[in-house]
Order: C-alpha cells, then sequence, then structure tokens
C-alpha cells in the first residue's frame, strides 16, 4: 500500500503545483479540488492500511509489477515535454491502472482494501474527462 499512497502523493503534488500556476479561476478549483481528494484518498489507504496490515502481504504478490507503473509516474511527473494537464491526465490513467491491477489480488487478503481500490480507477477516469476541458486553457497561456 505504500507505492500506492506515494503514488496518490505525486498526484497530489503535480495538482496543487498547477493550482498555484494557473491564472484560469475555474481550473484552479478544479485542481484545488482535486488535489483534496487525493488527500482524502491516501488517508483512507493509510487506514485501511494500518487496519488490515496490507502492507505486510502487498509486497510479496506475484505480477503486480507495480514498479513498472511508480517508473512511469515519475518519469511523468518530471518531464517538461506536456503542459501539466497533460501530466495530470497521463498520470490519472497510470494510477487507475495502478489500482485496478492491485485491487483483486489486495481484494484476497483485505476486503476493505480491495473494495477502496475497486472505486479508485473510475474516480481516475472521471478526473481524467474533466481535465480534458483544460486542455486548450493551459496552452492558450
Amino acid at each position: 500500500m505504500t507505492l500506492l499512497v506515494e503514488s496518490e502523493s505525486r498526484l497530489k503534488q503535480l495538482y496543487e503545483t498547477t493550482a498555484e500556476t494557473t491564472s484560469q479561476p475555474n481550473l484552479k478549483s478544479l485542481l484545488s479540488d482535486f488535489a483534496k481528494s487525493s488527500s482524502r484518498t491516501m488517508q483512507m489507504m493509510r487506514r485501511v492500511r494500518v487496519e488490515s496490515v496490507v502492507e505486510i502481504a502487498l509486497e510479496p504478490i506475484s505480477g503486480l509489477k507495480l514498479a513498472e507503473l511508480v517508473a512511469i509516474i515519475n518519469i511523468t511527473v518530471e518531464t517538461r515535454q506536456v503542459s501539466n494537464i497533460e501530466k495530470l491526465m497521463a498520470l490519472e490513467r497510470t494510477v487507475s491502472d495502478l489500482y485496478a491491477r492491485a485491487s483483486p489480488k489486495i481484494a484476497r487478503i483485505s476486503a476493505e482494501a480491495g473494495q477502496l481500490l475497486r472505486t479508485l480507477p473510475r474516480e481516475s477516469i472521471d478526473r481524467v474527462h474533466e481535465l480534458k476541458r483544460f486542455i486548450w486553457v493551459e496552452r492558450s497561456f
């Protein structure tokens, strides 16, 4: 679960940074809301991790390839070739995949953690759709 929390943290940081730098009020509000949502997600993950002791069992689960997705997240955050909105959209897609991969395997260990991770991919995809509306706004500044 630590890798999942760290991934969500990177996403939250980029939302906050992008919100601080945009001059578009609607976009700033949306990004701030998404940062708060990421904070709530991290809190829920931490609570589930503590309550169900998923941390001990997550790493040995085979086939998750979490390191591969975390590497993609890190590369996406560090690239300067695309706008922050495009980075956020790519990160949301990646974390959605991360949650979708982890959910069925974690559900065998903790039903509550599995349920949490099953809901998160849909939220990420919804954020992508919201962010698409603002691509042209960021490019025009």
